[in-house]
């Protein structure tokens, strides 16, 4: 024997789906949010460097990087924290490099 169901206040019916529907949104956008979160340490520990003709980010990195710390992870954090779009970087520029400290 199948049971059905009888749809008795349409209005009711509808507000209960939207608000099924607008509640599973918010939490699957809650969830796939792309949030980054940084340690006080990251943000505030950087120095501010001007950009001289023949300067690259790799160079930089390699220069500012603790010993034995990934050069590839020392660009990316470079570019992370300037917002920087493209690797391209023009004399004059001012972009922040963070400061590693090796772990003891």
């Amino acid at each position: 024997m199948m049971i059905r169901y009888r749809i008795v206040n349409k209005k009711r019916f509808i507000s209960f789906i939207m608000i099924s529907i607008i509640f599973l949104l918010s939490i699957i956008f809650l969830f796939f949010q792309n949030n980054r979160v940084y340690s006080s340490t990251y943000k505030e520990n950087y120095i501010v460097i001007k950009i001289i003709q023949g300067d690259t980010l790799w160079n930089i990195a390699m220069e500012y990087k603790p010993e034995g710390y990934d050069i590839r992870k020392m660009v990316f954090e470079i570019i992370e924290y300037n917002d920087i779009e493209n690797v391209n970087i023009h004399p004059g520029d001012l972009i922040k490099v963070p400061i590693r400290y090796n772990p003891e």
